[in-house]
């Protein structure tokens, strides 16, 4: 799996908002949903309760939810962001 923080500098904050809504998508519609580790689901309830989805942490904790999970979903999402994740 590629680099979290490699990933997270790539994305433009402008994009940020429309990245997390993608990888949310990701994330709900998983047939793989019930391989998230714990932590990361209460992270991003955490985060969704505070509306922080879109800032850098939230966007970090999806990213990381949503590449273990599917990850090849994930990276297309990415490309369609100019965003090449080997």
């Amino acid at each position: 799996m590629a680099d979290i923080n490699d990933i997270m500098k790539k994305i433009p904050q402008d994009s940020f908002e429309e990245v997390s809504e993608g990888m949310v998508k990701i994330l709900l519609g998983s047939k793989n949903a019930e391989k998230m580790p714990e932590r990361l689901a209460k992270a991003i309830l955490r985060y969704f309760q505070k509306d922080q989805l879109t800032l850098p942490e939230g966007i970090r904790t999806l990213l990381e939810a949503s590449m273990s999970l599917e990850e090849e979903k994930t990276k297309d999402l990415l490309q369609d962001f100019g965003i090449k994740i080997l």
